[in-house]
């Protein structure tokens, strides 16, 4: 992967959607909620005012009016499952969803997106966090709270870098690599 380039000027940064959600009561659903407050400190610290930051306890499809349609879009949760700390996949807007008047996929989110606002969703992706206790009540586990510092610099290299989308879909296929060797 080459070295992204860091942001110099404020005209140069790309517009990102980011949503978090999770639990911070249910152990490592917590992942998402201190993300959210790691990258808060981020933007104020760099004065990022090309992030837009979304967290919830879940996906809502109200939460198709905080996409903006040109700035791709990284959703941030738990995972009870993954062999790393994070991991980056690809979403799309999914062809047949059910779905009710709350607690969306980013799948069926994209879906809504593109059937209200009549527009291609932007490019989404979907960072995974792994988690491993999530009771209600558990405080955040240790390897969990590796596993957010891990994913945490890398979100501090994708706010800051030139070029966002290529960062995601060059860590997309560096996993891919790993997965297949």
């Amino acid at each position: 992967m080459k070295k992204t380039e860091r942001i110099n000027e404020k005209a140069e940064q790309p517009a990102l959607n980011i949503f978090t959600w999770g639990n911070p009561s249910r152990g490592d659903d917590a992942i998402g909620p201190l993300l959210h407050q790691k990258i808060e400190q981020l933007i104020a610290e760099f004065s990022l005012d090309n992030i837009r930051l979304i967290e919830d306890f879940q996906l809502q499809p109200e939460h198709i009016f905080d996409i903006s349609g040109d700035a791709c879009i990284v959703f941030i949760d738990a995972s009870y499952q993954g062999d790393s700390a994070f991991q980056i996949s690809q979403v799309s807007a999914a062809q047949n969803i059910g779905y009710t008047s709350h607690a969306l996929s980013p799948e069926a989110l994209l879906s809504v997106y593109e059937k209200i606002q009549n527009r291609q969703a932007p490019p989404a992706f979907m960072l995974s966090v792994r988690g491993y206790s999530f009771a209600l009540g558990a405080p955040l586990s240790k390897q969990a709270q590796e596993n957010s510092n891990a994913a945490c610099r890398f979100l501090t290299e994708l706010l800051s870098c030139r070029e966002p989308l290529q960062l995601l879909q060059d860590t997309l296929l560096i996993q891919e690599d790993k997965s297949h060797a």
